[in-house]
C-alpha cells in the first residue's frame, strides 16, 4: 500500500460524505421546523411551479366564497324590504276592498285615502333607501333597461361582459370566464311608481274597485321579484358549497406536493444524525493516517 502525506484521499473522502450528510441534516431541520416540503425553489422546482398554481387557485376560490357570501347579504337586505312592502301592499289592499262598499260615506272613504296614500308613500320610501354598501338594490338602478321597470321581467341574470343593462356584478368563481365566474344581476324597481301605484287611491267606489287590481298587479310584480332572489341565494349557497369542495380537494393537492411529512423527514433526521456522528469519527481516524508515515521515518 502506498503512503502519500501530500493528499489524504481518506479524508478528502470521509470530508465529502460528511457534507452530504450535514446538507441533508440541514433539510431535515429545515422542513421540520417550518413543516414545508418545499422552502426554497432548488427543493423541487417542478412541484412548486405546480403548488404555486394550486397556491393561486386555492386563493381566487376562497375570494370568490366571500363574494358569494356578500352577494347572500345583499340580496337578503333586498329581501327583508320586500317582505316589509309586502305588508304594506297586503294592508292597501284592505282598504281599497273596504274603501269598495257603499255602505261608507265619502268622509269614510278620505279618512281610509289618508292611510292608503302614507302606505303608498311608504312603499317608494323604503324602495328608495334600502341600500347596502352604498348600493340603492330596489329603486329602479338595477333594473334591466330594455324592460319595463314595472314588469315582473324587470329582473333577472345576464351574460353580457358588460354592465350596460344596469346589473350588479357577481364575480363568484376563481377565474374570469364570463356566466360561469361572473354575471350581471338586475333587480326590478319596487317603488309606487314602478309597481304602477301612482294613480291609486280610494276617494271613491270606482277608484277602490280599480286600485284593487292595480295592487294586484304590484303583488305580482313584488312577488316574482322575491322569487327570482330566493333563487338567486339558492344559487349562491350552491356556489358556496362548490367552492368549498374546490378548496378543500386544491388545498389536498397542495399539501400533497408542498407540505413536510413529518414520519417521513423524522426518519431522515435521525439517520443523517446517526451518519454525522460515524462521519466525524471516520474523519478524525482519516486525518491521522498521515502520522502513521512518521513511523515509518522514524
Amino acid at each position: 500500500m502506498s503512503m502519500r502525506i501530500n493528499h489524504n484521499i481518506l479524508a478528502m473522502t470521509a470530508h465529502r460524505n460528511l457534507w452530504v450528510t450535514q446538507n441533508d441534516l440541514d433539510n431535515a431541520v429545515q422542513r421540520l421546523s417550518s413543516g414545508m416540503r418545499i422552502n426554497y425553489a432548488w427543493d423541487d422546482p417542478t412541484g412548486l411551479g405546480i403548488s404555486e398554481r394550486f397556491r393561486a387557485q386555492i386563493s381566487g376560490m376562497t375570494e370568490a366564497e366571500k363574494n358569494a357570501n356578500y352577494n347572500v347579504n345583499l340580496l337578503a337586505t333586498a329581501e327583508g324590504a320586500l317582505s316589509v312592502i309586502d305588508e304594506k301592499l297586503v294592508r292597501m289592499r284592505a282598504i281599497a276592498i273596504q274603501a269598495s262598499n257603499g255602505s261608507l260615506s265619502s268622509t269614510d272613504r278620505q279618512i281610509a285615502n289618508v292611510e292608503f296614500q302614507q302606505l303608498k308613500s311608504e312603499i317608494t320610501r323604503i324602495a328608495n333607501v334600502t341600500n347596502y354598501n352604498g348600493l340603492n338594490l330596489i329603486n329602479g338602478d338595477f333594473s334591466a333597461s330594455t324592460l319595463n321597470s314595472g314588469s315582473c321581467l324587470a329582473l333577472g341574470y345576464n351574460n353580457s361582459s358588460t354592465s350596460n343593462d344596469n346589473g350588479i356584478k357577481f364575480h363568484i368563481g376563481a377565474n374570469n370566464t364570463i356566466g360561469d365566474d361572473y354575471y350581471y344581476v338586475n333587480l326590478g324597481g319596487m317603488t309606487a311608481d314602478a309597481l304602477g301605484l301612482t294613480d291609486a287611491d280610494v276617494c271613491d267606489t270606482a277608484s277602490a274597485q280599480s286600485s284593487i287590481d292595480l295592487i294586484d298587479d304590484a303583488i305580482q310584480s313584488k312577488d316574482v321579484q322575491r322569487t327570482f332572489i330566493g333563487s338567486m341565494v339558492e344559487r349562491l349557497q350552491n356556489t358556496i358549497l362548490n367552492l368549498q369542495i374546490g378548496q378543500e380537494n386544491a388545498t389536498a393537492s397542495e399539501s400533497t406536493i408542498r407540505d413536510t411529512d413529518m414520519a417521513y423527514e423524522m426518519m431522515n433526521f435521525t439517520r443523517a444524525q446517526i451518519l454525522m456522528q460515524t462521519g466525524i469519527s471516520m474523519m478524525s481516524q482519516a486525518n491521522m493516517v498521515p502520522s502513521t508515515v512518521a513511523g515509518i521515518l522514524g
